[in-house]
């Protein structure tokens, strides 16, 4: 059962922060990176680390929608995307415990 809260605090805090960047770069969802300095570069990286999970999951679903993308392939993604969001999730929970928020 912790697993499973772990595993979706991660997508939720990936999803979040997705919506979240989408938003501040009035975008239309998809992720835009810049590379000029080197702060925008880790701020990059950082974003990219954060928001895989749900992007993996929303352009797997979004394929195989569109039938370019094998059910077998699909569940690959959703794997991979499980697996990520455990790791987003138990670093975001760590973090707000160590930030005393929880």
């Amino acid at each position: 059962m912790l697993a499973a809260f772990v595993v979706v605090f991660g997508f939720v805090t990936a999803g979040f922060i997705a919506t979240a960047s989408a938003i501040y770069q009035n975008s239309d969802g998809s992720i835009q990176l810049s590379m000029e300095t080197p702060l925008q570069a880790v701020t990059g990286f950082l974003l990219c680390m954060f928001v895989g999970p749900y992007v993996i999951l929303k352009n797997g679903l979004f394929l195989w929608n569109e039938e370019k993308l094998s059910f077998s392939l699909l569940g690959l993604c959703l794997i991979v995307s499980l697996a990520w969001s455990f790791c987003i999730g138990i670093v975001s929970i760590q973090t707000l415990v160590g930030l005393g928020i929880v």
